[in-house]
């Protein structure tokens, strides 16, 4: 008896429309632009929602079907241009994946909170154009990240939709096998459909980790009332406000069987309600960076201290270069510190003077105006490397990542260690430091580029953790930062 064939696809960028990365095809070639056997050699055995899709599906007895895989680290916008050739790449491949034979299901790696010039639901259209292909009964399966904004138009293309449980994000090969597995569910006839239950509530990632309130009492609640209600599977999607379209906010994610909609249409209902419900627990506070370098320099602060850098969030699509915190630490005269800036000339510089020299720079705050001026330091370089790492952490485990020439700069003869990338690459992994010979452990201050996600690297070492109310693409007083982004573009 053959095997059935299940054909795997995805297209993933979260989009901040403040980032001033635009998602290139360069960038796209950076992180994943994959197609064929290409995307099997790269995630099989890797703790990826692919890795996931491929295991879940041989572990079905299914056929893993390689097709198209696009992705960008977070960023601007895709152009116009871009964005049709990837769609036109992703038509190609599954035209041909049909050549050897019928696609009994298909499932996706998206995002859910992708825009690009034209095209302003990005997950809806990648849809539409696989059924244009594999045509309206086939079932499709799809993963998205827990700050995706689904659309019912999305939702509706497909049969199963299910989002991350986690943030940090620890469970996206899990996710992936689920899926696989709902889908082999419903090439045995299982009727499964989704349906999306949605809030306007816009809220920030500070707010959204799902070890902590609120999150994770709704997380709680909701799995209670689906369960209640005869429901298998529900998900909550925490939203990115950044992507400033309609569709930003809280979701609810229902999959049931067919004849279940109105049971579904209630949970739905309820765990939107419990949802706003929690509107003020989601508000956010921050000390400033005076404020939190002051208690950070503090004599009783254990060490190391973590500072996130929330408006620097490069995982959020922010743009990896901002000063404020490491300016602020320089200049009261800190020792230890441990940081990263995304510095493409700066890392050129270091690379063409080599390991041992001293060089004076301007280091930082190129990007845009949103993320601090450029500090003029003097430094020694390190080490410098080529930026290339393999992690073995619990984000995409086993998965190698590229930041491009990279050096190791010490400012003030051990006042700062700055591992300078050429390319914004959000601090996920221990691996950024470790591979350049840089242990975090030792450091007493380290300055994390982001919310939430850093905790899977670091969150171990923390002595103590202050959030910051930093500028950049994603601050916390979205009002504000509108304001901002649109004088620095006048």
């Amino acid at each position: 008896m053959n095997q059935p064939r299940i054909a795997i696809a995805g297209m993933w960028h979260e989009t901040n429309a403040f980032g001033p990365h635009a998602a290139t095809m360069a960038r796209f070639e950076e992180y994943e632009l994959l197609e064929g056997d290409g995307i099997l050699q790269r995630h099989r055995g890797v703790k990826s929602v692919i890795g996931g899709f491929i295991d879940g599906i041989e572990k079905i007895g299914a056929h893993p079907v390689p097709t198209f895989s696009a992705g960008a680290w977070p960023g601007g916008p895709a152009p116009a241009h871009v964005m049709s050739a990837l769609f036109e790449r992703l038509h190609t491949c599954m035209l041909q994946a049909m050549e050897d034979g019928p696609l009994a299901g298909v499932v996706v790696n998206l995002h859910g909170a992708m825009t690009a010039e034209g095209f302003p639901d990005v997950e809806a259209e990648t849809v539409r154009v696989i059924r244009s292909v594999v045509g309206p009964e086939t079932p499709i399966g799809a993963v998205l990240d827990l700050h995706a904004n689904p659309t019912q138009t999305f939702v509706e293309q497909c049969n199963v939709v299910v989002c991350y449980d986690t943030y940090p994000h620890v469970d996206m090969w899990e996710r992936g096998a689920e899926v696989a597995s709902l889908v082999g569910q419903g090439i045995q006839g299982r009727k499964l459909r989704t349906l999306v239950g949605k809030t306007s509530l816009l809220t920030v990632p500070p707010s959204q980790g799902t070890s902590e309130e609120p999150m994770r009492g709704i997380l709680h609640r909701a799995g209670g009332t689906a369960r209640a209600a005869g429901i298998d599977r529900i998900s909550i999607c925490a939203g990115f406000a950044y992507t400033l379209t309609d569709r930003a906010g809280l979701s609810a994610l229902v999959v049931h069987d067919q004849d279940e909609h109105a049971r579904a249409t209630g949970v739905a209902d309820a765990v939107v309600a419990d949802i706003d419900s929690c509107a003020a627990q989601f508000a956010v506070s921050r000390p400033s960076v005076t404020q939190a370098v002051t208690a950070a320099l503090s004599p009783d602060a254990p060490a190391p201290v973590i500072l996130a850098d929330l408006a620097d969030n490069i995982g959020g699509g922010s743009a990896g270069d901002g000063t404020a915190l490491l300016s602020e630490l320089l200049a009261r005269g800190a020792r230890g510190v441990l940081a990263i800036i995304a510095d493409p000339e700066v890392a050129a510089l270091a690379h063409s003077q080599g390991e041992g020299s001293v060089i004076t720079c301007n280091l930082g705050g190129k990007f845009d105006q949103l993320h601090g001026a450029p500090i003029t330091v003097t430094a020694r370089v390190v080490r410098t490397t080529t930026g290339t790492y393999t992690t073995e952490g619990s984000y995409m485990t086993g998965q190698t990542f590229h930041m491009g020439p990279t050096t190791v700069l010490d400012i003030g003869n051990g006042a700062a260690t700055v591992l300078v990338n050429s390319r914004p690459t959000p601090p996920f992994h221990r691996e950024q430091f470790t591979h350049a010979g840089v242990d975090p452990s030792g450091a007493k201050v380290i300055v994390a580029k982001g919310a939430i996600a850093w905790r899977s690297a670091y969150g171990d070492d923390a002595g103590l953790v202050i959030e910051v109310d930093t500028p950049g693409a994603c601050a916390l007083n979205l009002k504000t930062l509108k304001v901002a982004a649109l004088t620095a573009r006048s």
